[in-house]
């Protein structure tokens, strides 16, 4: 019984649609008739005489607006028959530019209608608000003179539309002036019914919704006469009419047909006279209040689905099939018809979020896909509706809440002597029926098309494909979290690899049957291999966890490159980049691809979570650079090097912790390391670099100089630094945290700051170079400092005790051997950079002497003091004088006669 209710209630929602859709058809049908009849008449006659001018003047107007769903030839066809021959010139004329407009025209014959225009709809209100005011009149009459002045105008602009006076004057298309009167009077009626029904309650809910509907149908209608303009006005209120109209218990199914037969009609008219923006318009406002439909609390699962499809099977029929009737094969993508069934598409996923995923919705939204699909094999301009056939299931599915519905139903247990049998919940059964069926479909459509004579061109080939092998394997990833989180599934893993399976049988046919030069074959062969590797490494996901699932990953990549090196498929370059990609997505996820976590067993399990990934990435790097040096050869190498870089540091938090990679601080020993690390891969890389032209190399060094130079300011000149924390150094007098911490980065950095510029830096690489410099003399200096802190100071925190003379006298000894260490290997190596980083150090070390050592040191220690300081500044300059200056001998002075 509920199935026959709702099959009449389908059918009472078709029959409008049917009726408008007809209506229209035999519209253009009597169309088509008149020109075969003229032609006839044309043949007949011998030529002599020809048809009305004013077809071709419609004809013209729809080709310049809409070339693209006009009816094919038949403008053409008007004009190559009725324009009479001219005279050929004796020699080729330049084309002749449209005169311009001029001022006076401008305001005399458009600026005047539209103002005058606007005048009368501004008396009419000043006329009803003097007669509000001055108590004429009533509500009645007021309403009653309203509709009288409207329609008046209306037929004003009707009549000045026949008059054969007025046409002549009418050539100006915004300044058309019975078009300006129409529209005036659509206003006023819009406004004389609001008033009735709003502001004096003339009529009722009923009432007012028939007239505003009317009103706006008719509006669109007229625009058939008028001029396109007139039809989004009639368009604007058809759509507007119902949040015009408040009612109390609103009938979701009358609004749902209301709402249909509009769209029906804006489609008709477009399609008609070519009004490309008003198709779109009306999408919009359709897709608008089925939006709408849904957000409101009292929804109906049944008529959201029923208007979702009723607005897909418009789209199809005037937006698809009228168009592409003649031209099933066009290579030339359709965009309007695409975004339109994407945002059906879209509807029908909505409506199955707001209803909790009922059964109609569910049914609803995979019948809108075998809609599309079908346009898709039918019509080559739309292969794109497969990808949104694709789109639209995998998103059923990503939304889909299966595990908490399924969670929600009871449970039956049956019991026997050997085991207990627990059934699957009939949502999972649900879930994994519409998956299934999703994914078939996207595959026999491929193979359904690739049958199907004439052949389809590269695109339609490469969309239909591609849908048929990324639908099917985001299916099953979509599966995978909706039913098993993302934990091994066994039974998912052969699902996997039967597709596998299945795309390299048809990979291995497309290649058999692969003609010389064709792309369409080379795609189709490329496809269904990136399918397959896709497959395996899902599967590989799905049976497999942890940090397996990342290596799994890396070796599928290095066999895809060392396949595509034996067989160039370049599909397979790109299974490397997308392999690459999917890795990097699981290390943002979850940085710990691997199980174990803390032990002593930690270390070798971060040594193989990275280690191997890195292995393969870069094999598969070497091996794709052989042939070219490309995106997915570049994004290999990328993903090795971070896959490096992530072991070296969780090795390193490992070791600073024990084992412990769940602890969620961190020491000043184990930034220290980063930052060594950090400009060690800058170092590398840098010199890599000069020998191959890398991007990546190139990238990596400057990034890896950043994160050290970040990491050395912020981190160990501020948050982690033992004399801003007071936090203990660990470690013996040799070796400690401090070394770690200062000494070893000072050492990369100020190895990293000689490193020579290559040709056409600009100023950034100049500017990091500087920066380094001083990082590592800022490092170094700060490391001796607090080496001697560390050795005076009574206790592990730095920060307790007393300074001594001792450890003053300390402090300006050894920064002047730091000092003249730095101008030896300045004076020895030809480093400006270190010379000069000297004599900072050792104007430092002189200023401390006179500002500081002169008042607070005592005794022998201010000897000391300025007696050491003395004798490195005189072995500076003697230093200075031999090594530097001593090869330059001096001119001597001239001698003078007198």
């Amino acid at each position: 019984m509920d199935g026959l209710i709702a099959f009449g209630i389908l059918l009472v929602i078709a029959l409008p649609i049917i009726t408008v859709v007809s209506f229209f058809m035999l519209i253009g049908t009597r169309r088509r008739l008149a020109v075969v009849e003229k032609r006839l008449i044309a043949i007949e006659q011998g030529g002599t005489e020809r048809p009305p001018q004013p077809d071709i003047a419609m004809a013209a107007r729809i080709e310049t607006i809409a070339p693209s769903v006009s009816p094919p030839d038949e403008s053409s066809a008007h004009a190559a028959e009725d324009v009479p021959a001219e005279p050929a010139p004796s020699q080729p004329s330049a084309p002749r530019r449209a005169p311009r407009e001029s001022l006076e025209q401008k305001l005399g014959a458009r600026w005047a209608v539209w103002v005058g225009g606007l005048a009368l709809a501004l008396g009419a209100i000043f006329l009803v608000r003097y007669s509000i005011d001055a108590g004429l009149i009533g509500p009645g009459i007021r309403v009653a003179f309203g509709a009288a002045f409207s329609l008046a105008l209306l037929g004003a602009g009707e009549w000045l539309r026949r008059s054969p006076r007025v046409t002549a004057f009418s050539a100006i298309p915004a300044a058309n002036i019975p078009g300006i009167l129409t529209a005036a009077g659509t206003v006023g009626l819009f406004a004389t019914v609001y008033a009735a029904y709003a502001l004096y309650a003339l009529i009722g809910p009923a009432s007012a919704f028939i007239l505003f509907a009317a009103i706006g149908l008719g509006t669109m209608a007229a625009a058939a006469l008028h001029g396109p303009w007139l039809s989004g006005l009639g368009l604007v209120g058809a759509y507007a009419t119902p949040l015009l109209v408040a009612s109390r218990d609103p009938n979701l199914a009358i609004l749902a047909l209301y709402l249909i037969f509009v769209t029906a009609s804006a489609f008709g008219l477009a399609r008609i006279r070519g009004w490309r923006w008003l198709a779109i318009a009306a999408s919009v406002g359709a897709l608008g209040w089925g939006l709408l439909m849904l957000a409101g609390a009292t929804g109906d699962a049944f008529v959201d689905a029923a208007y979702a499809l009723a607005f897909l099977g418009l789209a199809l029929v005037f937006l698809v099939v009228d168009v592409h009737r003649d031209d099933e094969a066009a290579e030339k993508p359709d965009w309007l018809a695409s975004l339109v069934l994407a945002g059906a598409a879209a509807l029908l996923v909505a409506g199955n979020a707001a209803h909790a995923y009922p059964t109609t919705s569910v049914i609803a939204a995979l019948f809108g896909g075998a809609m599309m699909l079908a346009a898709a094999w039918r019509y080559d301009a739309l292969a794109l509706a497969s990808g949104v056939a694709a789109a639209l299931v995998v998103t059923l599915l990503f939304f889909w809440p299966a595990a908490s519905q399924a969670a929600a139903e009871p449970t039956t247990y049956v019991v026997d002597s050997i085991a207990a049998y627990f059934p699957l919940p009939g949502t999972i059964t649900f879930f994994a029926n519409i998956a299934a069926i999703g994914a078939a479909g996207l595959i026999v459509t491929a193979l359904a098309r690739s049958r199907r004579r004439p052949e389809a061109g590269a695109f339609a080939t490469a969309a239909l494909i591609c849908a048929a092998t990324a639908g099917p394997l985001l299916i099953i990833a979509m599966t995978y979290l909706r039913i098993s989180g993302f934990t091994a599934n066994p039974v998912l893993a052969a699902m996997a690899l039967a597709l596998a399976a299945l795309y390299g049988v048809l990979a291995a046919r497309a290649s058999s049957a692969e003609r010389p030069d064709n792309a369409t074959d080379m795609i189709a062969t490329g496809l269904f291999a990136a399918g397959t590797v896709g497959a395996i490494a899902f599967a590989l996901t799905m049976a497999l966890d942890g940090g397996i699932l990342t290596t799994a990953f890396a070796l599928t990549s290095l066999g895809c490159a060392w396949v595509e090196t034996k067989r160039p498929i370049a599909a397979l370059r790109y299974a490397v980049l997308v392999m690459a990609v999917a890795v990097f997505g699981r290390i943002v996820w979850d940085p710990y691809v691997f199980d174990i976590r803390a032990g002593s067993a930690v270390y070798a399990s971060i040594l193989a979570g990275y280690g191997i990934p890195t292995l393969a990435f870069g094999g598969a790097a070497v091996l794709l650079r052989r042939r070219v040096t490309d995106r997915a050869a570049l994004a290999a190498e990328a993903i090795a090097l971070a896959m490096l870089a992530l072991l070296v540091v969780f090795e390193i938090h490992a070791i600073t912790f024990g084992g412990n990679l769940l602890a969620d601080e961190t020491r000043l020993g184990e930034q220290g390391l980063n930052t060594a690390a950090a400009f060690a891969f800058a170092l590398g890389l840098t010199r890599l670099g000069r020998r191959d032209s890398n991007p990546v190399t190139a990238a990596g060094a400057v990034i890896a100089r950043i994160i050290g130079l970040l990491n050395a300011v912020i981190a160990l000149g501020f948050l982690l630094n033992p004399l801003v924390t007071g936090d203990p150094v660990a470690g013996s007098a040799l070796l400690n945290e401090i070394v770690l911490a200062y000494w070893l980065p000072a050492l990369l950095a100020g190895l990293l700051a000689m490193q020579p510029l290559p040709a056409g830096s600009g100023a950034v690489r100049r500017w990091l170079r500087l920066a380094t410099g001083l990082v590592a003399l800022g490092l170094a200096f700060g490391g001796v400092s607090l080496e001697i802190r560390f050795l005076y100071a009574t206790s592990p925190d730095l920060t307790a005790g007393i300074i001594s003379s001792a450890e003053s006298y300390t402090y300006s000894a050894v920064w002047l051997v730091l000092g003249l260490l730095l101008l030896l290997g300045g004076l020895l190596f030809d480093v400006k950079a270190a010379r000069l980083a000297s004599a900072v150090v050792i104007l430092i070390a002189v200023l401390k002497v006179f500002l500081l050592d002169m008042g607070n040191l005592e005794g022998i220690w201010r000897a000391l003091s300025f007696m050491g300081l003395g004798l490195v500044l005189i072995g500076i300059g003697l230093l200075y004088q031999r090594l530097l200056f001593g090869g330059q001998r001096r001119t001597p002075p001239p001698v003078s006669d007198g």
